[in-house]
């Protein structure tokens, strides 16, 4: 895979404030794969430190009053025409940056608030077919599948993955799909990311996501107390078998460890294949009904 990334999170100096934004992800990432590093104030002649801007009222503005936009502009401008011509899988930028962020940057006011827009560098790149990430919400990439939060504004995927992770016997017919919309089954994904307990991992695919894990802390078939977050994850049929599973378990168990959780619960039919992949990665049988076993792991 090749990827383009901003050039302060592989440790490069050239942030403002004559620092970097060095991310330990990012740098193995780099490793393993095909990596440009960009910096698009640099490229667009800014020197290196320089005054910190934000965009107001549409123009890229310095804290000191000065209009900054034209140099902004010619920077986003060289880094689309690097990626046209080195065609990037993947860019992950700075977070939150008048040039690099991607779902958010600061309003302009510097004030430390946020809107919910791109800086000018990350839009264009956007606006011309490029698949841009914020580091923020990157996990890692495994075989060529990029692992990433879910966003906000993806919920409603939650919806095609739990259809998806209900597991139909050899033999049996699927259900229709409205089984979802049950009570016992709306609790997985109605007003996901109110909650504390709320995190989500995707799996994707040439920009399809085509996995998926998430927790919350909630009374479904798994739930323990109300402090342990439940699992849910689901694959595409096609994407099965592939490790995908694995690896998202995984990283969703390193990032509730991060949030402090003490433990993690799950509830899974008996005869469903995964049961062996939850005891690699760490789950035990703690309880068991007719069905399903009720399963722990220990963070």
């Amino acid at each position: 895979m090749k990827i383009m990334v901003s050039a302060c999170l592989a440790g490069e100096n050239c942030k403002y404030n004559g620092g970097n934004n060095r991310n330990e992800k990012v740098l193995r990432l780099m490793a393993d794969n095909e990596a440009i590093t960009v910096c698009p104030e640099q490229m667009g002649g800014l020197p290196t430190p320089r005054v910190p801007s934000e965009i107001k009222d549409g123009l890229v503005t310095a804290k000191d009053g000065r209009i900054v936009d034209a140099e902004f502009r010619a920077g986003a401008a060289k880094c689309l025409e690097l990626a046209l011509q080195e065609q990037p899988d993947l860019v992950v930028l700075q977070s939150r940056s008048p040039s690099c962020g991607v779902k958010q940057r600061y309003d302009g006011t510097f004030s430390g608030r946020l809107v919910d827009q791109a800086g000018v560098t990350a839009q264009l790149l956007m606006e011309n077919g490029f698949r841009c990430l914020d580091v923020e919400d990157l996990i890692t990439i495994h075989r060529g599948f990029l692992i990433r939060k879910l966003s906000i504004e993806e919920s409603d995927l939650l919806k095609d993955f739990l259809y998806q992770a209900i597991f139909i016997p050899q033999g049996a017919e699927a259900p229709a799909r409205d089984i979802i919309e049950r009570p016992e089954l709306r609790i997985y994904y109605e007003d996901f990311g109110s909650s504390p307990g709320d995190h989500c991992l995707v799996a994707e695919a040439a920009g399809q996501a085509v996995g998926a894990v998430w927790t919350r802390i909630m009374n479904d078939y798994g739930h323990v107390d109300d402090e342990t977050p439940s699992f849910a994850i689901s694959l595409l049929p096609d994407y099965r078998n592939k490790g995908i599973g694995t690896i998202l378990m995984r990283q969703m168990l390193s990032l509730l460890k991060e949030h402090a959780y003490r433990q993690a619960s799950l509830a899974v039919q008996k005869a469903n294949y995964a049961v062996r992949m939850y005891k690699e990665v760490g789950f035990e049988i703690i309880d068991e009904n007719e069905e399903e076993f009720i399963m722990v792991c220990k963070l």
